[in-house]
């Protein structure tokens, strides 16, 4: 195997013009929902072992914080880390979407409503299908989930502008009956016959593809994710959904190649998070009311200053202070310090003993007053795959999976390319994330970003020159340390409260590792 850590040869080149015609080369992006690097092998994975074998492993790659779908189907789309996107959790509070609960940010209503009130800027930056739309290029958009709708929402009446299919509903709306004729209805569960992920395949490669590969498909399959949250890591179900989504990238290569268009496509297979095994679940709505503050998930009524909503995201919890009320804020976070469940705390302005949302690149003008991520150790579930933690209340209970969190189980996923544009039998060991593949994949297709993005062309990995890896800079890694000291509620103890943070960083982008939190007592 080709190691690529010499980043001595790599060199500065310039950014290629842009064709005024169409480019030949064509990118799938092809997501797998949930996966973790260590259940790829050749009994699991066996079309994308063999995938792996012809392109590049990223070996060190990274999901966006917050470890969750949207969070990171947002990133992969636009390159840029949630704070500059927008979308910071799965869900958030957004008084203007709605004043009274927390928002979903992949639902149709909440994105139609969010671009309504925000002039169209619901996401605030643009996607990879809308840039590559107005370069002229042709666009599919295929996902077994409703995050699919976040990479290509805008409404539309033709199918020049561009088609996505997503969780069953499509646009063009016009378009939904060509589909369930060609393929039959969204199946409504996993039980029976065809998979989701089965569904949504064929519709991409045969509607979708009927007259040509379009230069950009993304193809967003909802397994692992869904097993494992049902029945763990690593549990028979998990393992099977895994082979479910491997079929289906077999189906996808399949039909490239019975289209002649292999040797000009790049296929990148990745995931937007990891997942952990629930191991308590703390309900911090109820344990702030029972600590005597004014804490609800839900308003009945005109939020007040001073009053708390709380909206969890599995592996964190975002909890909002009406007003901002500086007291309140202090009086939570010396709470939450002293509690086994928390992980890492972080705050707008970065309190004692927390780190500032703008650390993680998460402070966005509907960024909470607190973040938690809860604590995880690397204890094994009893399937005996490692990965432990601690949620908020969720429709998942102990033993079942959850991600979201800062857990190293979390924030690694997998990333495997390979194609024309992708060195061959390669592991590339420098860190990579999510938000590194809208700015990789225009750079193969030779278009340019129309705004600025977080992340980089992973050019370490390319068979053609790219932007170069400055040397001096290349990778550095911080452990970012915060304490506090916390007297106990009821001051018979005082105890040190310490979180920390691994970030590493090339060429200036931010990848993180994981971050957890303890309490001791002081002598």
């Amino acid at each position: 195997m080709l190691y690529l850590v010499a980043l001595v040869s790599l060199l500065a080149f310039a950014l290629p013009a842009c064709s005024a015609e169409p480019s030949p080369r064509k990118v799938v992006v092809v997501v797998w929902d949930g996966m973790r690097p260590d259940f790829i092998n050749e009994t699991n994975t066996p079309a994308l072992t063999s995938l792996a074998r012809q392109g590049v492993t990223f070996s060190h790659h990274h999901s966006t914080y917050v470890s969750a779908t949207e969070v990171n189907g947002t990133a992969i789309a636009t390159g840029c880390y949630p704070g500059h996107s927008g979308l910071i959790g799965n869900t958030e509070y957004r008084p203007r979407i709605d004043a009274l609960k927390p928002t979903h940010t992949e639902v149709l209503a909440s994105v139609r409503k969010g671009d309504e009130v925000s002039g169209g800027r619901y996401l605030r930056v643009p996607t990879l299908p809308e840039i590559l739309r107005q370069n002229g290029g042709r666009t599919a958009v295929a996902g077994a989930k409703p995050v699919a709708l976040l990479p290509d929402r805008a409404i539309r009446s033709s199918p020049d502008q561009g088609i996505n299919v997503f969780a069953g509903s499509v646009l063009p709306p016009a378009l939904l009956e060509t589909v369930v004729n060609a393929q039959g209805g969204f199946p409504r569960d996993e039980t029976h016959g065809q998979t989701r992920n089965d569904w949504t395949t064929k519709v991409l490669i045969q509607p979708l593809w009927a007259d040509a590969v379009p230069e950009f498909s993304l193809l967003w399959l909802n397994q692992p994710d869904a097993a494992q949250h049902a029945f763990a890591p690593g549990s028979r179900e998990s393992l099977a959904a895994i082979r479910n989504s491997d079929d289906n990238l077999a189906r996808v290569l399949a039909a490239l190649d019975a289209k002649g268009a292999r040797s000009n496509t790049d296929v990148l297979v990745l995931s937007d998070h990891g997942c952990s095994t629930v191991s308590a679940r703390a309900d911090v709505s109820d344990a702030l009311t029972a600590a005597g503050f004014d804490a609800v998930r839900e308003f009945d009524h005109k939020p007040r200053p001073g009053e708390i909503l709380v909206v969890s995201n599995g592996g964190s919890c975002m909890v909002y202070v009406i007003g901002h009320q500086e007291t309140v804020i202090q009086k939570i976070l010396q709470f939450f310090q002293q509690l086994p469940f928390t992980g890492v705390l972080f705050t707008r302005d970065g309190s004692s003993g927390t780190f500032r949302l703008s650390q993680v690149h998460l402070d966005s003008d509907d960024a909470p007053d607190i973040l938690i991520s809860f604590r995880w150790t690397s204890d094994k579930n009893k399937n005996g795959t490692p990965g432990m933690l601690a949620t908020d209340r969720s429709t998942y209970s102990v033993g079942q999976g959850h991600h979201g969190s800062l857990s190293p189980f979390d924030m690694h996923n997998i990333l495997i390319a390979a194609g024309p544009g992708f060195r061959a039998g390669a592991i590339n060991e420098l860190p990579s994330g999510n938000v590194d593949i809208a700015p990789t994949v225009l750079w193969l297709l030779g278009k340019k970003p129309s705004s600025p993005m977080d992340g980089r062309v992973l050019s370490e990995a390319l068979t053609t020159p790219g932007p170069s890896i400055k040397l001096n800079q290349a990778v550095s890694s911080t452990n970012f340390i915060a304490e506090a000291v916390v007297q106990t509620s009821g001051g018979k103890e005082t105890l040190i409260w310490r979180q920390h943070l691994n970030c590493v960083r090339v060429n200036g982008v931010d990848y993180f590792d994981e971050g957890n939190g303890s309490q001791s007592q002081t002598p």
